[in-house]
């Protein structure tokens, strides 16, 4: 038995709708891409279609728009030549959205893709994976818009979801994340795993159908934890303490700290709509400062020592150990934004760390190769 470590990220502008492409998709992307090759790992890209397609609206009278859109389409293109996945995202504000005023304005009426109507629902699904076949199959006509991940993970409730994700012809998710709990927008606290795969039940994708047909769950990698919110946007380096009992070393304190300040400098607390959104729950005030939760795998996040730990905690579960006889590789989807990073030294020290650490116990894959391997397994 081995883990099938699949690095996936949510390539995206702000929730907002506001962020400069090519300082927080595209430049970093680029670096992101070269240290993968690098270390000889792999990265399956979670493109987000909405703001796409927004801009790609708006290109013919804004010049700047069509720069931006050409440029989204040309750095896919150039991923998927150098072996990257490429897989669908949405963010469901994007697909109202206008640009006034210099700025952008997102419908947050549709900050859930559940809060649409079901054949709003179908049709965008078909739509984002017609767009993503028909532009990488021209440079790889084996590429296959396969698996799905919901904008800001909310999917639920699921049941017209799976219905438009199946008829679209997707047959993976990964948008769960066991232990994650967001009112009003998910509850995931009683998901089936924190890392191993399920087919989902039709009426609700954080359970298990116990069948060999429908959806394929593949859960973000998580550990429930007493954990904060505003520990972890204001001091990760405390946060981790709190969560993994763990002290961390001064060159990942000091790429922490530098890294949460960029990203509260580019993306204030108090403008993001989630803040803005809650601020008026007494519960949800009263659960950012500290309660019962889960923290991500993160590479964006975590720092080597603590993501290697979490990699050793799913070899040693229990769930895991039931497979060990067997010559099966299990998946384990880790999560991250280039929008959040200042750099890409983080992702390489924890490339050089499981290398070291864990050695031919963990592979790298992809999103693709996850599902088509574990379909396999588990049919």
């Amino acid at each position: 038995m081995k883990l099938g470590l699949v690095l996936t990220n949510d390539w995206e502008l702000y929730g907002d709708g506001s962020g400069d492409y090519f300082e927080l998709q595209h430049k970093p992307l680029e670096s992101l891409l070269d240290v993968i090759d690098n270390q000889g790992a792999r990265i399956t890209i979670m493109a987000e279609v909405g703001q796409q397609w927004a801009h790609q609206k708006i290109s013919e009278q804004e010049p700047w728009a069509r720069e931006i859109a050409d440029s989204w389409e040309a750095i896919l293109k150039k991923a998927v030549k150098r072996k990257a996945d490429v897989q669908l995202h949405l963010h469901p504000q994007w697909l109202n959205a206008h640009f006034e005023h210099r700025k952008w304005h997102v419908d947050f009426s549709q900050w859930a893709i559940s809060s649409l109507p079901e054949n709003t629902v179908e049709e965008v699904l078909k739509r984002g994976k017609r767009y993503l076949d028909g532009l990488l199959q021209t440079v790889d006509p084996g590429y296959r818009c396969i698996a799905f991940r919901a904008g800001d993970y909310q999917i639920e409730p699921s049941a017209a979801v799976i219905r438009g994700l199946l008829s679209a012809g997707i047959i993976c998710d990964s948008s769960v994340t066991k232990g994650m709990y967001l009112p009003p927008y998910c509850d995931f606290r009683d998901a089936h795993s924190n890392f191993l795969p399920w087919i989902a039940s039709e009426k609700d994708i954080k359970y298990s159908n116990h069948d060999k047909k429908g959806l394929l769950e593949i859960p973000i990698c998580s550990y429930e934890t007493v954990t904060s919110l505003v520990l972890r946007e204001l001091f990760p380096q405390l946060s981790n303490l709190l969560s993994f009992r763990v002290r961390i070393n001064r060159q990942d304190r000091e790429w922490l700290a530098r890294n949460n300040r960029e990203k509260l400098k580019k993306y204030p607390l108090l403008k993001r709509p989630f803040m803005t959104r809650n601020i008026k729950s007494f519960k949800w005030l009263s659960s950012i400062f500290i309660s019962k939760g889960s923290v991500q795998l993160d590479y964006d996040k975590l720092p080597p020592n603590i993501f290697v730990k979490c990699l050793q905690r799913v070899i040693d579960s229990d769930e895991a150990q039931r497979w060990v006889e067997r010559p099966v590789v299990i998946p384990v989807v880790a999560s991250g934004h280039v929008k959040a990073m200042c750099d890409c030294d983080n992702i390489v020290r924890i490339i050089k760390e499981i290398k070291h650490s864990l050695g031919d116990k963990v592979v790298f894959w992809t999103l693709s190769e996850a599902v088509e391997s574990w379909m396999k397994e588990i049919t």
